[in-house]
């Protein structure tokens, strides 16, 4: 079981998701996302930028594509708790699922020749390259809000 830790300011306060596109596209636009791990541990995984790299090297190495979803820290703080996972550092776990409108926006990633291609993320969102796409991305089933 994870360590709870206190959730004081991180060095990076700027949240992150993934998920595949085609898990993202057959969500409800008009509900939570909620991916497997909300039923199965509890909660919704989340890592600083800084920990993205690692994220991706552990738990999809495989490859592929993936929406990197840049979260609110404002917005999911009463339901945010960092936890000690992977290499004993604290990681952020949503305890519930991931409304639409808290996500502020998205990027592309894709994978080649088993490196996967980030962003260069900044301290300030308005820094980035590139920058990123406003808002959730769209659904199949419509346009996400």
């Amino acid at each position: 079981m994870a360590e709870v830790q206190d959730a004081g300011a991180p060095a990076d306060p700027r949240l992150f998701h993934l998920v595949s596109p085609a898990a993202w596209s057959r969500a409800e636009p008009t509900a939570p996302w909620c991916p497997p791990s909300l039923a199965s541990e509890g909660f919704v995984h989340l890592s600083f930028a800084h920990q993205l790299a690692g994220t991706l090297a552990a738990h999809f190495a495989a490859g592929g594509e993936l929406l990197l979803l840049e979260v609110d820290p404002a917005a999911v703080a009463p339901d945010l708790r960092l936890e000690t996972s992977r290499g004993g550092e604290p990681f952020p776990h949503l305890f519930r699922g991931l409304e639409r409108v808290e996500v502020l926006g998205w990027w592309p990633l894709g994978c080649e020749g088993g490196c996967w291609e980030l962003p260069r993320l900044a301290p300030r969102a308005a820094a980035d390259a590139p920058p990123r796409r406003s808002g959730a991305p769209p659904t199949a089933r419509g346009r996400a809000e």
